[in-house]
């Protein structure tokens, strides 16, 4: 590896390369999906819409766990301990801050996914299809 690249699972801080979990989601390399959105974890790749979407590691981690639990409410303190490894009691806003960078990469490109359930965490759900002879007749 040359000294300007980095392996997925790792971070850049503060002029130093940082570990980080690397996603458990679609062991074997398996792509999640959920309505238009797939995220690949071989290829380290969001799209929506067929659309690449950037994300940094802890968005792609964050996002990972969250279609992996699709439907699920999550509460704060699993996502901390799940995304960031370790107990952040003292910082659960550190989850809202990551789940409002990801609604503004991926709203626009559709309805929304990630949905807030008050006093309980959040959850994603793709939206719901409309059926097609469900036309009025």
């Amino acid at each position: 590896m040359t000294a300007g690249e980095r392996r997925p699972g790792t971070a850049v801080g503060t002029g130093e390369l940082t570990e980080v979990a690397e996603p458990d989601p679609g062991a074997g390399g398996i792509p999640l999906r959920a309505g238009n959105l797939e995220l690949d974890p071989a290829r380290w790749t969001v799209h929506r819409d067929g659309i690449q979407v950037e994300v940094s590691p802890t968005e792609f981690r964050l996002l990972s766990y969250l279609m992996s639990n699709q439907g699920r409410v999550l509460s704060r303190e699993r996502i901390l301990k799940h995304v960031w490894g370790r107990d952040e009691a003292h910082q659960p806003q550190i989850v809202d801050t990551y789940i409002s960078y990801l609604r503004r990469k991926l709203d626009p490109l559709g309805p929304p996914l990630i949905h807030t359930q008050r006093g309980a965490g959040y959850s994603l759900r793709p939206p719901r299809a409309v059926c097609a002879d469900a036309t009025p007749g």
